[in-house]
């Protein structure tokens, strides 16, 4: 364990270390972030490699003695995700070194170096106390990653969004934590998978709040609507760090843990995982087709791409749980490569809005091939790892005999496609704009990272044998799952044949957008935007009427104003009118005090006539 734990502790002194560096000194914050995170990846490279070999170490401290206040577990699959954090850490420290907007080159670095600290906690937790602790943190870094990232007033908004968002998720969580070791009498997850807990009564709770959290901090539909709104108001840096790789890389790590290690699901909660993974695909992607900001398209696919790990773990199946799991670190890679060359592309030009792109393969060919191999990736194309981590996702789904839950996933490849022909249409290929023409390729320090994560692309392609074979099938088979369904290999068989179908269909979608659009690459998916229903549907989702957030924020408005309305009558009756009555009578009352004897004496006489009459006359 004392080797996994240095990709915790060293990252978190060297982070306090930091803040300790001037600003004004050059390169040393860059220089000494990368080398810790760099000594980190060894460490959890090595870690995996001692787990790799059936050894599982662990830490527990004691609190009260019955409570863990530290327990920590490192068996292949949180080893293999700490060798992923620690990977894109380093690229992402790497890849922002020339980056001039990421806000403040030390906040920016002491922020990735808190992170890394706290996911790698997170992913090593045995307790779900443990992790809480760690998951918690991650929030609060979330939130200074956003708000440093730009010293605009959009950026403090988007960053209030996300910690709002996540910390009313996170609140359901705990809760749900509270019930799940209730049932257990136990927070340490080994335990309680040692008897895992049924969806029947408290345990049916206990499971939806932690369900709730899990999606939320992967990005899933709804709690997604802050993922775009970062990519227009944070940096490319950020972009290709939190949502693409380490939330995601969390979420669904902890979904996969909760779903299969902890409880016992239901056919019922089955349909509800798969329903929720294919309407994050349709949601998300419908709206990535449409974007007109290269980095805000990429988010909205970040969500798209959620859903497909979602479907794949609610399958329950081994083959789609192990492409669920693939498909995660797959994303995590190109999702980090193509939000790298959206950075690149701006750091050149000053722009990512694509309608201002053109042409740029010449100016910048390794951003471009990088994008085309990372596109091609996500889009599901064989022979890159995207194609076998969706094809094992399809081959569960179909397993399930929910066919419509495979149609919406196939669909969701369509538009994904179809969306990247779009986008790389219009940014790297056609006509130069004017003022582009002195355009260059990003500093090596910018490419390097995304050269890496597009190599991996294609290493973990061409039946993807070594990753799922070394690291996928383990890691399932330690959360209890049985591996003897075939995972691995090229298969040309119907599947192969649909994809086929889809990449044609999304060629012909493409070429038929850019011929209605005038031959503009960037409105290549008008005809689809302002089709007659769909133009609708567009025009409400653009004023976040599907923004959960947004949403809220409305009905606190209104709610606040109704009850200010009702406050403001109650007022009314319980002050303004007794107190207008009382000041009316006493201004009457007043006027009639004028001096006059003979006046006093005609009321005085009057009153004690109407005292006789009602004292019951003279007698």
């Amino acid at each position: 364990m004392t080797i996994n734990l240095i990709a915790v502790l060293l990252p978190f002194i060297c982070a306090l270390l930091i803040i300790l560096i001037s600003d004004k000194t050059k390169y040393l914050k860059e220089l000494l972030s990368i080398g810790v995170l760099l000594t980190s990846f060894i460490a959890a490279a090595l870690g995996l490699a001692y787990s790799s070999g059936g050894i599982q170490t662990s830490l527990n401290l004691e609190w009260l003695g019955e409570i863990s206040a530290l327990a920590l577990k490192a068996d292949i699959l949180s080893s293999f995700l700490l060798a992923a954090i620690s990977m894109f850490s380093l690229a992402v420290a790497i890849y922002s070194f020339s980056i001039d907007k990421k806000g403040s080159s030390k906040w920016f670095y002491f922020n990735i170096l808190m992170t890394q600290s706290l996911a790698s906690g997170a992913v090593l937790s045995d307790s779900l106390l443990t992790m809480l602790f760690f998951w918690e943190g991650m929030l609060v870094f979330l939130y200074t990653f956003i708000a440093l990232s730009s010293d605009s007033h959009e950026a403090k908004n988007t960053a209030l969004k996300a910690f709002l968002i996540n910390g009313a998720t996170d609140l359901l969580m705990m809760v749900g934590i509270i019930i799940t070791a209730s049932l257990s009498g136990t927070f340490n997850m080994s335990a309680i998978s040692n008897s895992k807990l049924t969806l029947i009564g408290w345990g049916t709770a206990g499971y939806t709040l932690l369900l709730i959290g899990a999606v939320s901090k992967a990005g899933a539909f709804p709690f997604h609507t802050w993922i775009p709104d970062a990519a227009l108001n944070s940096s490319a840096s950020f972009m290709s760090y939190v949502p693409a790789a380490i939330d995601k890389l969390l979420g669904i790590y902890f979904l996969a843990r909760i779903s299969i290690y902890l409880y016992q699901l239901s056919s019922s909660m089955q349909i509800v995982l798969m329903a929720l993974g294919s309407i994050t695909i349709i949601v998300a992607v419908m709206m990535a087709f449409v974007q007109q900001d290269y980095k805000k398209l990429l988010s909205y696919h970040a969500v798209s791409q959620t859903g497909y790990m979602i479907l794949g773990i609610g399958t329950l199946n081994p083959i789609g749980i192990a492409g669920g799991l693939f498909h995660m670190i797959n994303h995590a890679t190109y999702k980090s490569c193509l939000f790298m060359t959206a950075g690149s592309v701006e750091r050149q030009t000053g722009t990512s809005n694509i309608e201002k792109l053109g042409g740029l393969f010449n100016k910048m060919p390794v951003t471009a091939v990088c994008f085309v191999i990372a596109a091609a990736a996500i889009s599901g194309i064989a022979p890159l790892n995207g194609f076998f981590s969706k094809e094992l996702i399809y081959k569960g789904t179909l397993e399930t005999g929910y066919v419509w839950f495979f149609v919406a996933a196939e669909l969701g490849s369509f538009l994904t496609l179809a969306s990247f022909l779009k986008l790389g249409h219009s940014v790297f290929f056609g006509k130069t704009p004017s003022y582009l023409e002195n355009t260059k390729e990003a500093p090596f320090s910018t490419l390097f990272p995304m050269i890496a994560f597009a190599a991996i692309c294609l290493a973990f392609g061409f039946g993807a044998y070594w990753p799922i074979e070394n690291l996928i099938k383990p890691s399932i088979s330690q959360i209890g799952v049985n591996t003897a369904s075939e995972l691995t290999g090229f298969h040309l068989d119907y599947l192969f044949a649909i994809s086929i179908a889809v990449i044609l269909l999304a060629i012909g979608n493409h070429l038929l957008g850019f011929h209605l659009a005038g031959n503009k690459a960037s409105k290549a998916s008008d005809h689809i935007h302002h089709a007659p229903l769909l133009s609708w549907l567009y025009d409400i989702a653009e004023k976040k009427f599907f923004d959960i957030y947004e949403m809220g924020m409305r009905f606190v408005k209104y709610s606040a104003g109704w009850i200010f309305s009702i406050d403001r009558f109650f007022d009314k009756i319980t002050d303004d009118i007794p107190s207008g009555a009382f000041n009316l009578t006493s201004e009457k009352i007043s006027a009639i005090h004028n001096g006059s004897y003979s006046l006093y004496m005609a009321i005085s006489l009057i009153g004690a006539i109407i005292y006789l009459i009602l004292a019951g006359g003279l007698k």
